[in-house]
C-alpha cells in the first residue's frame, strides 16, 4: 500500500475477448461501482483502458484485490452467460501444467 492509504490493481482482458461491444465497458465499470457500494469499499479511482481496468481504493492492497476478484468473478460469468468467451485473463496460459 502506498504511503497515502490508496491502493491500486488492475484486471488484464484475455486476449481472445469479444470487447467490439462500445457498452461493455460502462457495464464493467457500472458493476465495479456497485461491488464497490455494496462491500463499502471507498472506490477512488477506476479506469478502462485498452487491455484492462484499473482500479484504486482507499485501505490495504487486499481490498483492492478483493474488490477485483469478485468483479472477475461476476462479470466474466455475465459475459460467457451472454454468448462471449472468457473475458479476463486467469493467469493459466501463463502455467506449466507439468510443473
Amino acid at each position: 500500500m502506498s504511503d497515502s492509504g490508496i491502493a491500486r490493481a488492475s484486471l488484464a482482458t484475455h486476449p481472445e475477448a469479444e470487447l467490439d461491444d462500445p457498452r461493455l465497458p460502462e457495464t464493467i465499470v457500472a458493476a465495479a461501482r456497485g461491488i464497490a457500494e455494496r462491500t463499502g469499499v471507498d472506490l477512488v479511482e477506476i479506469e478502462w483502458r485498452a487491455g484492462g481496468l484499473a482500479v484504486a481504493v482507499r485501505g490495504p492492497d487486499i481490498t483492492a484485490i478483493g474488490l477485483l476478484a469478485e468483479l472477475r468473478r461476476s462479470t466474466d460469468r455475465w459475459h460467457r452467460d451472454h454468448g462471449g468467451g472468457p473475458l479476463w485473463q486467469d493467469g493459466s496460459t501463463d502455467r506449466d501444467p507439468n510443473a
